[in-house]
């Protein structure tokens, strides 16, 4: 235990690190397929860090929406503190669609364990299957639930700026604020409207940094014309990160109707929007509807969902345009 404590803590890159926990993890319980994830820090979705022996589509589905939904957010996460293997799960194993599937892979049994960060956050989980059908050992399932914390500090990216900016799409540049104000380039160009000390969206990030909030995610307008995509994140090693990309017009909105998606993520009414952007209801209806229209979405409530997942906000100090 102390020799995967001691892999997972060290600074090899995550996916190395990954691979020598999963060898080690197989001296004492010799699966024959294993999955690590983690949960991509800006989108919130999993993805898996290194699979080994399951089919390529059985692996595509367990960092799914499905397979979460089915497996991972009823019975996964740690209620107990131990991994769950299918002779503990409440109900028939064979009534899950993801287990009929391992089944179909030649795996009959395992265990599956989410990890948590200390600050409560999920970070991915491991699963470890087998083909044989007897369950994993008492021993086994003590193991990982004593590392889980260890695994789940070793695949969270929040856990290094570094490693953050790394996890970051191809388009993003990073920079990260410590506190005191310093600022260090980690990635690509730097951007001074974004982050010069009086600029208003690096108060944003400085929100964040604070710990007000652990992540925000908003639009800043270049002085060239387009946005800047930004997300802020705070990470374990005492700094933000902020990521930017430039963007053009997202979903063709306008610089108005994404002060009326602000607001209406604020929870305003349209009589209230009208007030602050001095306009008339009828004509804040018709920027409800554009915007609906444009973000492909059927409700208020579908459009406030979608604005507050990808950063289609504008911090208040941008929100002022002219009509």
């Amino acid at each position: 235990m102390s020799r995967i404590a001691g892999i997972a803590a060290s600074g090899a890159p995550v996916r190395d690190r990954t691979e020598e926990v999963l060898d080690q993890l197989r001296l004492v319980f010799p699966f024959d397929a294993g999955i690590v994830s983690s949960v991509d820090p800006a989108t919130g979705e999993p993805r898996a860090l290194v699979t080994r022996g399951y089919p390529d589509a059985f692996a595509d589905y367990l960092v799914g929406p499905e397979w979460y939904a089915e497996c991972i957010e009823p019975f996964g996460l740690p209620r107990t503190g131990w991994p769950v293997r299918e002779r503990d799960l409440p109900i028939d194993p064979m009534s899950l669609q993801g287990i009929m599937a391992g089944r179909q892979a030649g795996l009959y049994e395992g265990l599956l364990s989410a990890l948590i960060t200390p600050d409560g956050r999920d970070a991915g989980f491991v699963m470890l299957s087998w083909a044989e059908e007897a369950s994993p050992s008492d021993d086994a399932c003590a193991l990982i639930g004593h590392l889980s914390e260890a695994l789940a500090n070793m695949v969270d990216p929040l856990q290094s700026a570094h490693v953050l900016a790394s996890t970051l799409g191809d388009a993003y540049n990073a920079v990260a604020l410590v506190k005191g104000g310093t600022l260090v380039q980690l990635r690509g160009a730097p951007a001074p409207a974004l982050v010069d000390a009086s600029a208003p969206a690096r108060q944003m990030v400085e929100h964040v940094l604070s710990g007000r909030r652990n992540s925000v995610a908003f639009l800043w307008p270049r002085a060239e014309g387009g946005w800047y995509g930004c997300r802020a994140f705070r990470c374990g090693d005492g700094v933000a990160v902020l990521g930017y990309r430039e963007l053009e017009s997202p979903y063709g909105l306008t610089r108005r109707e994404l002060e009326v998606l602000t607001s209406l993520v604020d929870g305003a009414s349209n009589s209230e929007i009208a007030a602050q952007l001095w306009v008339t209801t009828r004509t804040v209806r018709a920027h409800v509807e554009h915007i609906l229209e444009k973000l492909g979405v059927a409700s208020r409530a579908a459009a406030v969902g979608r604005a507050v997942v990808e950063g289609l906000l504008l911090p208040r100090h941008a929100g002022q345009s002219s009509a």
